[in-house]
């Protein structure tokens, strides 16, 4: 098979991930494509092995219990040259396809030639089925594009000496095992087949082509090629790091571990690691309030009154009070100081004239405050001395 792995995305896509936890990961790249109603995704296909005809076999995932249709046209701005494929115009073939809700791929109808070294559009608009009103809120998550090969167009799989290998595949179901994802192993007599088919699609065995920071040798699986990958780490070559992880290197990659509550998703930049945070989270891992804020995840603007900008991030208590003030909130003046300095008093924290003032060879006192009847300033002494 071919699966294409290049896909450009039109209109209203987003990438969606979900977490394997309890569940089949039932997607087979670095996740879903999820399209909205009415919008459209395209797949560039230009690396065909061998130039025949190709099933067209879409994988899906729907979001509500509703069919879909797809509408898919195949095209190619470029002449086809092969043989097989020369008498064909690269003129669009459109098809019209309903993707039911209890299924999870679907089989176009018909095949259509390609060829290598040649680049071809695959579009596709997604819309609910059997509805004329577009709907913003419905979506439909799109796995890949599969190009199955009709088999039975390869040199040793037609003419009469081919008629018990073709009955072998159909036996055995050995290419329906590919319409799914994950595939289900493949029965014994299955494997020898379908190694035949691969080395007569590609012109004998390929290389294995293991990244020698990804892998762990440079040895991979004899049906289909897998290399053995380090932590986080995916690919047929092992070349890239898994969704959720950065940093891809000789020790594998490293988990993103970007916090539920701060991060807009579990994944990160795939080199620095940074995860994307949301509005009023900073950090790598978006698990820290930006700075003039504490509490985090539920981060609140941090209270000084004005004579200070950061507070602890976990107590809220302020740092650094500026003005003579101290307290949670810098709301109250510093011993040898007076006055009101909460936000909106209209007061500063005055020094003590006891008789000299804070830090002077003459200030004797300890504190003071203003009485409320006089508003004269009542000084507390420091020990030793004694007011008038």
């Amino acid at each position: 098979r071919a699966k294409l792995c290049r896909c450009r995305v039109q209109l209203d896509v987003e990438e969606v991930v979900r977490d394997s936890a309890g569940r089949m990961v039932t997607w087979t790249g670095l996740g879903f494509a999820r399209v909205r109603d009415g919008a459209g995704l395209t797949f560039r296909v230009d690396n065909v092995p061998y130039p025949m005809d190709y099933e067209l076999l879409l994988r899906y995932e729907p979001e509500s219990a509703e069919d879909w249709e797809a509408v898919v046209s195949v095209s190619s701005r470029v002449l086809p040259t092969s043989s097989r494929c020369g008498n064909l115009l690269p003129s669009e073939q459109m098809y019209r396809e309903i993707l039911p809700h209890s299924q999870r791929y679907v089989l176009l109808s018909r095949p259509f030639c390609f060829e290598p070294s040649t680049p071809y559009e695959v579009t596709m608009r997604l819309q609910r089925a059997g509805v004329t009103q577009r709907h913003p809120g419905a979506f439909i998550l799109i796995d890949s594009l599969v190009l199955l090969p009709r088999v039975s167009e390869l040199p040793g799989f037609h003419g009469a000496e081919a008629a018990a290998r073709q009955e072998e595949l159909e036996r055995y179901q050995c290419l329906e095992v590919f319409r799914m994802a994950p595939p289900h192993p493949l029965a014994q007599a299955c494997a020898r087949l379908v190694c035949s088919v691969s080395a007569l699609m590609h012109g004998g065995a390929l290389p294995c082509q293991c990244d020698p920071q990804g892998s762990h040798s440079s040895e991979c699986q004899v049906q289909g090629g897998q290399c053995e990958c380090k932590p986080h780490v995916i690919g047929r070559r092992c070349d890239h790091c898994a969704p959720g992880s950065y940093g891809f290197g000789p020790l594998g990659c490293s988990p993103c571990t970007c916090s539920p509550e701060g991060s807009v998703s579990q994944l990160c930049d795939r080199v620095s690691g940074q995860c994307r945070c949301q509005p009023g989270t900073v950090g790598r891992q978006c698990d820290q309030c930006q700075p003039g804020h504490w509490g985090f995840p539920a981060c609140r603007p941090c209270q000084c009154n004005g004579h200070a900008e950061e507070c602890d991030p976990q107590t809220g208590t302020c740092l650094h009070c500026r003005d003579h003030t101290s307290g949670r909130h810098c709301e109250r003046c510093q011993d040898g100081y007076y006055g009101n300095p909460v936000l909106g008093s209209g007061q500063q924290c005055r020094p003590c004239p006891c008789p000299g003032y804070p830090g002077t060879r003459h200030y004797h006192g300890s504190t003071c405050h203003a009485d409320d009847e006089t508003h004269h300033i009542v000084c507390i002494c420091a020990p030793g001395y004694a007011g008038e």
